[in-house]
């Protein structure tokens, strides 16, 4: 995607080595449980051999998300304790900056090759155009803002009293919309991209499929037609103040091997208690196999796929994201601990 209109009035040619000599960023961000961090996976799996160095935030003190990313070249960046685009901006811009300089001291004979890109995973409550304003311009490019749309969620989401602004506006700062789980939404995706047609009618819009060429990743990172530049759309609008949401977070440790079936139950038994606004939960956890497993809750669904090889070994976690308040009273320990393997007869049920 290139993004950056041309400003000011120097020669073009002369611009146009400077932006091509910095490296460019894309932001992806979406709702919570939108499919973020498995589209970065996509796009590290089908990146054509570019090096990509992919920063990650999550919401709370254990950062899930970079678990399952199963990078290939890339190095992953582990931001937590908030969102990128409010309360540890400083932290990103500092990131932005270490990987670059980083990158620019590496001579010929290092092992690895220079950044190709760098992508941003922002977490479900960040704000992806704010996002796309961090970094050092000398040495970064904003190329673009991709958003996640959950097809079976985001219409009543948008809809939402506290969380819905939110989701539109992210929804409205993307250049590129990718609608996911279009095979779980009863209409296939239609009423989604309806809706994101008519909020953010300057986007391209495609569909990730659950299977099949990821054609929307060689969009990416081609240069296909593109929406108004962040520049330009923040020239056009003016300056738009931040939304002062806020999400509570608990976490969960699980220190030995889980039984998956009991996690679920577990997870849909805490759903039906705490209601819409349990927003999010998802675990990296070791089944009773050993198998490295991720259980999300995303939309009211509870799903199970394998988490990266990359995961075994590592102790499991469970983090909850929720409205304020909705957790009082919750006890995570004992609502979860009925998933962790009985011990032997003699032994007491690990605990951490």
């Amino acid at each position: 995607m290139s993004l950056t209109t041309r400003t000011g009035s120097g020669p073009v040619s002369s611009e146009v080595g400077q932006i091509a000599a910095r490296i460019p960023m894309v932001v992806l961000g979406g709702w919570l449980g939108a499919g973020k961090t498995t589209l970065v996976n996509r796009l590290l799996r089908v990146a054509g051999g570019e090096r990509i160095a992919v920063v990650v935030n999550d919401i709370g003190e254990v950062n899930l998300d970079a678990k399952l990313i199963a990078a290939r070249d890339g190095d992953t960046v582990e931001l937590t304790n908030g969102c990128v685009c409010c309360s540890i901006g400083d932290s990103l811009a500092m990131t932005l900056r270490d990987l670059v300089l980083r990158d620019q001291v590496m001579d010929d004979s290092a092992a690895k090759r220079r950044l190709d890109r760098l992508v941003v995973e922002a977490s479900g409550v960040a704000e992806p155009d704010r996002v796309a304003a961090y970094g050092d311009r000398r040495r970064i490019r904003p190329d673009g803002i991709v958003v996640a749309v959950d097809a079976t969620d985001v219409v009543a989401r948008a809809t939402d009293p506290v969380y819905g602004p939110l989701v539109v506006r992210q929804v409205q700062a993307a250049d590129l919309i990718v609608v996911t789980k279009v095979d779980l939404a009863p209409d296939g995706g239609a009423g989604a991209r309806a809706w994101c047609a008519e909020v953010a009618p300057g986007a391209f819009l495609v569909d990730a499929a659950p299977s099949g060429p990821d054609g929307w990743v060689r969009s990416l990172l081609g240069s296909p037609p593109t929406g108004p530049s962040v520049d330009a759309a923040e020239a056009a609008a003016g300056p738009v103040p931040a939304l002062d949401l806020r999400v509570e977070t608990a976490v969960w440790q699980a220190c030995g091997p889980v039984d998956v079936d009991r996690l679920v139950t577990a997870l849909e038994g805490l759903r039906g208690r705490v209601g819409p606004s349990l927003l999010r939960a998802k675990a990296v956890v070791a089944a009773l196999d050993g198998t490295p497993t991720a259980v999300h809750l995303s939309a009211g669904m509870v799903s199970v796929e394998p988490a990266p090889m990359e995961t075994a070994g590592q102790s499991g976690s469970l983090i909850c994201i929720a409205a304020p308040g909705s957790l009082n009273g919750v006890n995570l320990e004992s609502t979860f601990q009925a998933a962790l393997e009985p011990a032997s007869e003699s032994q007491e049920l690990l605990s951490c």
